[in-house]
């Protein structure tokens, strides 16, 4: 094979891969649910808690019930968890507030547990004041029956224990209030906590109670190269907690990689991800930990 014809085929060959991986990121994959399952081993979590189920979704930016979130509400369904927990991004503008309302609605119906929300910085941007977030977050409560914690936080009960359920207010756009959060958490406790993005890590990692803590936000880069990984992850910490599951001091955390998109309805390597925790009472394997 002469030059010419050498560069004409590898030109072609370029072209088709190229043209084959838009093909995934604008057309498959967004629409193709990827379901993590996890058992994380926590030291100080009460006997009453050991297997408890949680189901994480996160960043829904839900423009639209398509295919994956549909899925995600039958897996649900199917699964029984005993939470539902969803970590921010609920819409990115007010008209998208129907959709996510019905989806809630089915999501509730379905798993037939509480289920809890915190906000995300795309939240803010779609209600940007201190009286419109309030009010989409109450209108939430009062339409779905979901729970939306806002640097607030619960104690929920099992088989005769209990744990701290924190949740904070979105940390990217330094809206996340830790103290108020953990406000009347007793630093021996278990608390589980639900923050939007990994921005606040190393000021949770320094909260004694805060054994496990569920994020997203980074979408785990929404475009992903093979033997590179994320791309781009808006994060103080750029790609370093862009997804997955990470340990800092006696801290456990994970970044799901969402659900929806932002900026670009393109995901590549990167599916959209539903989540399934199941917390164990026994020491922490380290290998389990990135």
């Amino acid at each position: 094979m002469n030059r010419a014809a050498t560069i004409s085929a590898t030109g072609i060959a370029c072209g088709t891969l190229v043209g084959a991986a838009l093909v995934d990121g604008f057309l498959l994959e967004p629409f193709q649910l990827h379901v993590s399952r996890l058992e994380i081993s926590c030291s100080r979590l009460p006997a009453g808690f050991d297997g408890l189920k949680i189901a994480q979704l996160s960043d829904l930016h839900l423009h639209g019930i398509s295919r994956a979130y549909r899925t995600a509400i039958d897996v649900i369904g199917r699964e029984h968890p005993d939470l539902v927990v969803i970590t921010g991004d609920l819409v990115d503008r007010p008209e998208q507030t129907a959709a996510c309302i019905a989806f809630l609605c089915d999501l509730r119906a379905a798993a037939g547990v509480p289920v809890v929300v915190v906000p995300g910085n795309w939240d803010h941007r779609a209600f940007p004041t201190k009286q419109s977030i309030a009010a989409w977050n109450q209108r939430l409560q009062a339409e779905t029956g979901v729970r939306v914690l806002v640097n607030q936080n619960v104690v929920l009960h099992r088989h005769g224990d209990s744990i701290w359920l924190v949740g904070t207010d979105d940390p990217y756009f330094g809206h996340a209030d830790l103290d108020a959060s953990f406000k009347g958490v007793p630093n021996t406790a278990f608390a589980l906590v639900l923050t939007h993005a990994p921005e606040a890590f190393e000021e949770l990692a320094q909260r004694p109670a805060a054994r496990l803590v569920l994020a997203g936000h980074t979408h785990g880069g929404q475009v992903r190269l093979p033997f590179i990984g994320a791309l781009r992850v808006p994060s103080r910490y750029g790609t370093r907690f862009a997804r997955g599951l990470f340990k800092l001091g006696d801290t456990i955390f994970y970044v799901n990689a969402g659900m929806g998109m932002s900026h670009f309805p393109i995901r590549f390597l990167c599916r959209p991800e539903l989540t399934f925790i199941t917390l164990t009472s026994c020491g922490l394997d380290e290998s389990t930990a990135g």
